[in-house]
């Protein structure tokens, strides 16, 4: 997946923007900048060294999307769906749970994050996807069996 982000430099052009004013051929060429980055993590140190310019450099990001889709970043956050709220509510023993652990390095791994050493020659020769697919969906599972469990617990007299 890559992370397309689209930046507008300079004082003057940034408020053209807002005032929703065309620019010119070569305020284009010269203020408006497409950059794509490869994981969201790259995009984050990209974004991090930008901020440290604050002062002698003005500019705006004025989209974001991921290349998949082509949909605002925002707009998808909206539509996920966060089970991992919901595992964290109703799955037993989460915080001491191996598979959450795992879970979290095969997320960090797939999305392009850095990871240990040791964690990297573990699961060097896994498929990372499908792994993923099966711990969450064992964790999800049992967490929404805790969860029916207490909604409807089982008693004598059914």
């Amino acid at each position: 997946m890559k992370f397309i982000t689209e930046i507008i430099f300079g004082k003057e052009q940034i408020a053209k923007y807002y005032n929703n004013q065309s620019f010119d051929d070569f305020e284009k060429i010269i203020n408006v900048k497409k950059y794509t980055f490869e994981t969201q993590a790259e995009r984050n140190a990209f974004y991090k060294g930008m901020s440290e310019t604050i002062g002698w450099l003005e500019f705006n990001v004025v989209k974001e999307f991921e290349e998949n889709d082509h949909k605002d970043i925002n707009e998808k956050e909206d539509d996920k769906f966060d089970y991992w709220s919901f595992i964290e509510k109703f799955y037993p023993k989460y915080y001491q749970c191996d598979s959450v652990l795992l879970s979290d390095i095969l997320t960090k791994k797939l999305d392009g994050e850095e990871i240990s050493e040791n964690d990297e020659e573990y699961i060097k020769d896994w498929d990372i996807r499908n792994e993923l697919l099966e711990v969450d969906k064992e964790l999800l599972c049992k967490a929404f069996e805790n969860y029916f469990n207490t909604i409807y617990p089982e008693s004598d007299n059914v």
